[in-house]
């Protein structure tokens, strides 16, 4: 699955899937809602704080070499 850069998504915990919220590369918004594979891939950039705590927690079982490589926006206070 190609996701464009810019698209927002959201999750909810416990849910199997994120889904698309707003897409910046479609007008129409028939996108919006469509399930998206998790966890997200590492080039996603995390907008807020709830959504990097999502990130390190899936990726944290696997590696913490990971946690390196997540993108984020400033204001958010990422894990050492």
């Amino acid at each position: 699955m190609v996701i464009p850069v810019g698209t927002m998504i959201e999750y909810a915990p416990g849910e199997a899937a994120a889904r698309v919220v707003a897409s910046p590369w479609e007008a129409g918004g028939q996108f919006n809602g469509t399930p998206v594979p998790i966890p997200l891939p590492l080039n996603a950039k995390a907008l807020d704080q709830a959504a990097y705590d999502q990130m390190v927690a899936w990726y944290t079982p696997i590696s913490d070499q990971l946690l390196r490589q997540l993108q984020y926006t400033p204001g958010i206070q990422p894990r050492t």
